[in-house]
């Protein structure tokens, strides 16, 4: 979910059922068999790649599937996985919310979703709920070798319908009426109302002191973003000064087309000079509205009136590090919507994830307090760290190419 798709469509809910009706879900037992569009991949030598052209999805007792890939390598052991994972559902704040209902299912569809599996002869087997289209998912598999993981084979499928549907009426927590219209296609997110007041209650406020916005620092890169470096399409970009600079707007990124690739040629752009511009910016003591533990929730301002807001049950409690982040798991990271799942995790960590259901949001919001779409301002997510003396915010942009802006703020609570 990171450019531009065609607008949702009103369609009737008769029409809806018709279509699942005419492609029913196979029975539990039944195999599910999907062709696979396979990406050219050559791996390095001494690494082999793997040739498969379909997949099979075989429900099992337990609600998880057994895999298989085609033609069959009897050497490939899959394990059992849970689409479940994988599919879109309504954290406990949306519940009760038809506005927060409708962010958190579009912004958990459109989201990339990767749940990742050891495999025997040191191999990682993926199936990704890919954040394009509704149904467009992915399989990958990857040789671990001298610390990194190669790919091997990477295919792209369309979902069955029918079984996407059931399993978005038994996870999503909204009737599947409700809940397929609003995965159909991207919708317009911008100008969606956001009831801040359904999903928490603000216990205390407090200003924070002015942001040290790093303007003259070199750019950060976890190891996702040192991959995708050469993604950035505009020269001259090695501070955060750099992306916030006048000179510079629009800044352009390879765009995220289908079925899943970056194209140079046809560019995100985003203005992101507001970023250089932070007017003021507050933490809060908050609860949910049914009470419970508090939590940290931080408000960035913007002389242009956009808001930055994210909150985390875990912000409190993060401990101070002695040097910047160099992985992926030493920063905190939250992604737009309510409770929206990171993009990458085991199957263990997935489920951990989400049985957590712990209070956890970010909005891009307008000066009407309204939901601004993300997307296009340039805020895929939230990294936060902190070390001895203050809380460091890192704005992670579009497709986590980049970090466009880093902003730091002494931190006390």
């Amino acid at each position: 979910m990171k450019h531009a798709r065609a607008s949702i469509t009103l369609v009737s809910l008769a029409a809806i059922a018709a279509v699942f009706a005419a492609q029913a879900a196979p029975p539990e037992g039944e195999a599910l068999s999907v062709p696979l569009k396979v990406e050219k991949l050559s791996p390095p030598a001494g690494v082999a790649a793997r040739t498969f052209d379909r997949i099979e999805l075989r429900r099992l007792p337990d609600g998880t599937y057994g895999v298989a890939l085609l033609p069959e390598d009897k050497s490939l052991a899959l394990p059992p996985v849970d689409l479940r994972l994988l599919t879109p559902r309504l954290p406990s704040d949306a519940r009760g919310s038809k506005e927060l209902s409708t962010i958190a299912l579009i912004q958990r569809e459109f989201n990339r979703n990767e749940v990742h599996n050891d495999v025997a002869g040191n191999l990682d087997f993926s199936i990704a709920n890919n954040c394009l289209k509704e149904g467009l998912w992915e399989v990958k598999i990857g040789e671990k070798k001298d610390g990194k993981t190669i790919p091997v084979f990477h295919a792209w499928l369309d979902f069955p319908k029918a079984e996407y549907a059931r399993l978005l009426d038994s996870v999503s927590g909204m009737p599947e009426a409700d809940a397929q219209p609003l995965v159909a296609s991207y919708p317009k997110l911008a100008g969606l109302p956001v009831p801040l007041e359904k999903l928490r209650r603000v216990a205390s406020e407090s200003p924070l002191p002015p942001l040290d916005l790093h303007l003259s620092e070199p750019l950060a890169r976890l190891p996702e973003q040192q991959g995708k470096a050469k993604l950035i399409l505009t020269p001259g970009i090695a501070t955060y000064g750099d992306f916030s600079s006048a000179a510079h707007q629009p800044v352009a990124t390879a765009k995220f087309s289908e079925p899943g690739f970056y194209n140079p040629d046809d560019p995100m752009k985003f203005d992101l000079s507001w970023l250089a511009h932070p007017a003021k910016a507050v933490a809060r003591k908050a609860t949910r509205p049914s009470g419970g533990e508090p939590f940290t929730e931080i408000e960035l301002d913007f002389e242009n009136g956009n808001r930055i807001l994210f909150a985390d049950s875990r912000i409190a409690a993060l401990a101070p590090r002695s040097e910047p982040p160099a992985a992926e798991n030493d920063v905190l990271k939250i992604v737009s919507g309510i409770g929206t799942p990171v993009i990458h995790a085991t199957a263990a960590e997935r489920a951990k994830e989400l049985g957590e259901d712990r209070p956890r949001y970010l909005f891009l919001l307008d000066g009407k307090g309204n939901l601004a779409d993300n997307h296009f301002g340039g805020v895929d997510g939230i990294y936060l760290w902190r070390d001895a003396e203050n809380l460091h915010i890192w704005i992670c942009g579009y497709e986590r190419i980049a970090f466009f802006a880093h902003y730091s703020t002494p931190w006390k609570l």
